[in-house]
């Protein structure tokens, strides 16, 4: 993998690369600010791109089925607490009891507040021991696994991670080596796309026309 001492001197490759007597230059300070926020908004639109093979570019950041103790419960959900990391749903399912039956899987997708009472009044979707589904929602730091005469005890949730945030051993110096245990994540090619498109940010901010061309290089297919 790339350090991410490599991925700075790649990076003010690319933002002077059109330039042949002068040289823009970057602190480390500013460079960790425009890879982290590059890095996140990267990740953001893979994701928004379901169904995609780009998806295979960021399994690492995947957390499969973490289980996830019940919290507390409310009248018609079972609540557990969200993990810090989240960034993006995947899929989950939870064990639950019902009576003397206990540790059934009970198959869960994800629904968005405005549709909740829809849904649970819904004969097809609400959440069913029966059918083995139940609908969950998420809000205020919780996940919500709805229920009427059965009892979630576990949470399974398959999760996007956010990705590692690089930093320097010195936040308060911008010309700190690289704190080596926040070494980039992905692959030169995901990390490639990565720098474009922080060089495209810093572009737009120095009035670099080139700024396209690097918007293009980040967001075109793998």
């Amino acid at each position: 993998m790339t350090t991410t001492e490599q991925a700075f001197i790649k990076f003010q490759i690319k933002i002077n690369e059109t330039y042949e007597s002068s040289k823009i230059g970057i602190d480390r300070g500013r460079f960790v600010i425009l890879f982290n926020e590059s890095q996140n908004k990267m990740i953001e639109f893979i994701l928004s791109k379901k169904g995609t093979d780009d998806y295979t570019y960021i399994q690492n950041i995947l957390v499969p089925n973490k289980e996830i103790p019940r919290e507390t419960s409310i009248s018609d959900a079972d609540v557990f607490l969200m993990p810090e990391d989240l960034l993006n749903f995947s899929s989950a399912y939870s064990t639950a009891t019902k009576n003397n039956c206990n540790g059934v899987k009970i198959t869960l997708f994800d629904i968005k507040d405005d549709n909740k009472t829809e849904i649970l009044q819904d004969e097809f979707n609400k959440p069913s021991f029966i059918a083995r589904e139940a609908p969950l929602s998420m809000a205020n730091d919780r996940i919500f696994l709805y229920k009427e005469d059965f009892t979630h005890d576990k949470l399974f949730l398959s999760y996007y991670r956010y990705p590692l945030q690089i930093k320097l051993l010195d936040p308060d110096n911008p010309e700190s080596p690289f704190d080596p245990a926040t070494n980039p994540e992905f692959d030169d090619l995901l990390l490639d796309r990565i720098l474009s498109l922080a060089s495209s940010e810093f572009e737009i901010n120095t009035g670099d026309p080139k700024f396209q061309v690097d918007r293009v290089r980040a967001t075109e297919q793998l």
